[in-house]
């Protein structure tokens, strides 16, 4: 019987036009709560490997980071492909970049031009023109992260390369090594060191 008194009482409260921006404010909040909680409830939960996937780790690499994987990406490439030579047997790369990857990042760029005139007592007549520039790096909001537009990436110049090989004691193997070498990282041959295990 108590309970529902004072239920009555609430209700009585919240009706009262004293306290209408009050109960509106309640109500409103009452709702939301129900969204949330319904949201949770209904949302499928998230499993272990959708946040340690490939994509979380992309996004979270530094620099350095996608500079050292491009580096073993390419010699893991480029070592593979030669174990298919005829003759080369295991290889070992090793290979070294003379810059890191340049990105280029897109930029909102505002110019603003001020013109006015200066007259002395003299009677000269002075113009004095003032121009502002203003950059700004567009940021795109992605996964609740801001992170800037990329406009362009460069990847790094090779320096040199220095292959392992089992069969590298022939010379027409070093010959075959050095020629494919160059020709799958578009270097010239001078910077390509072939050497026997």
């Amino acid at each position: 019987m108590e309970e529902k008194q004072n239920i009555k009482v609430i209700l009585n409260w919240l009706k009262n036009p004293k306290n209408k921006a009050i109960s509106n404010l309640i109500v409103i909040f009452a709702i939301g709560f129900l969204f949330l909680s319904l949201a949770k409830t209904i949302a499928p939960p998230r499993r272990p490997q959708d946040i340690t996937g490939t994509d979380s780790i992309s996004i979270a690499q530094t620099p350095a980071a996608v500079e050292q994987s491009y580096e073993e990406r390419l010699e893991k490439q480029l070592a593979e492909i030669l174990k298919k030579v005829h003759g080369v047997g295991d290889v070992s790369i090793m290979i070294t970049l003379e810059n890191d990857m340049m990105v280029e990042p897109a930029f909102n760029t505002i110019n603003s031009q001020k013109t006015s005139e200066e007259k002395d007592s003299e009677g000269g007549v002075r113009t004095v023109t003032e121009t502002q520039s203003n950059r700004q790096v567009v940021v795109l909001r992605k996964g609740g992260e801001d992170e800037p537009l990329v406009v362009k990436k460069s990847t790094p110049m090779i320096k040199g390369v220095l292959i392992v090989a089992d069969g590298a004691s022939s010379s027409r193997i070093i010959e075959q090594i050095t020629r494919a070498a160059a020709t799958v990282l578009d270097i010239p041959v001078y910077k390509i060191k072939v050497l026997a295990k």
